[in-house]
């Protein structure tokens, strides 16, 4: 059966000689892997539409009790000003699909997720300054999907990453205080669509990231750090 949908691009990994395997999140069919062959073949556009982040429409013959399926006809429906172009936001993009493709499982339509993701997107690529923190506030909010948002509560002097709650008594494991809470929370109370400039430093966003990963480690069973974690600090160095 043909199944038509809108699209975001996760990934794609190079199959036999001549083909790819993609990995989508679909608006109508939640995360989709699809199979296409003979994409570097000198008539054929597929190819440069498979970039991480890039907004499609694509066609595909879904097989029933199969979880690859073959890709008839894609296209992009959104020309991006600067996410494909600057190294910076490059960078970024290329770390939170490598974490979406470790935390999205499911195989469903969930419209509200596809609906976060693509005006995330969207305003970044929109954004020309204040970016910097985007990758912090994305991870945050995306923890809203995937069922541990933070119930963060002002005037506590403890935050429980095991819990994901504020306290007042020292958690009997991993938790942040002090400088580190603060952030935290002004994190939580960022607006990314307004901001016109960055809210943190460098080392506040390198220790914010660290709060963040190891939340989702502590959420998330085999959650990994990112490889790209490396190369996203060393561009913001």
């Amino acid at each position: 059966m043909l199944i038509k949908t809108p699209a975001i691009v996760l990934s794609a990994i190079k199959y036999g000689d001549s083909g790819k395997i993609i990995k989508f999140f679909t608006l109508n069919h939640g995360l989709t892997s699809c199979i296409s062959k003979s994409i570097y073949a000198k008539k054929n556009k597929t190819n440069s539409l498979l970039i991480p982040f890039n907004l499609v429409e694509l066609v595909y013959d879904e097989k029933p009790n199969q979880n690859l399926h073959f890709l008839k006809e894609i296209n992009s429906t959104t020309h991006f000003n600067s996410i494909h172009l600057q190294p910076e936001k490059t960078t970024i993009v290329l770390f939170l699909t490598e974490i979406l493709n470790a935390v999205l499982k499911e195989e469903e339509q969930n419209f509200a997720l596809f609906d976060f993701l693509e005006n995330s997107i969207r305003a970044f690529d929109q954004k020309n300054s204040g970016y910097a923190d985007f990758h912090l506030w994305f991870l945050l909010n995306l923890t809203q999907f995937l069922g541990f948002y933070p119930h963060l509560k002002k005037g506590f002097s403890y935050f429980d990453l095991n819990n994901g709650i504020s306290t007042q008594e020292i958690p009997h494991e991993i938790y942040i205080s002090d400088s580190d809470l603060f952030h935290f929370e002004k994190l939580i109370s960022l607006d990314f669509h307004d901001q016109s400039q960055s809210q943190f430093s460098q080392n506040q966003r390198k220790s914010i990231l660290s709060t963040l990963l190891k939340y989702y480690e502590l959420h998330i069973s085999d959650f990994r750090q990112p490889k790209s974690l490396e190369i996203l600090n060393q561009v913001f160095s």
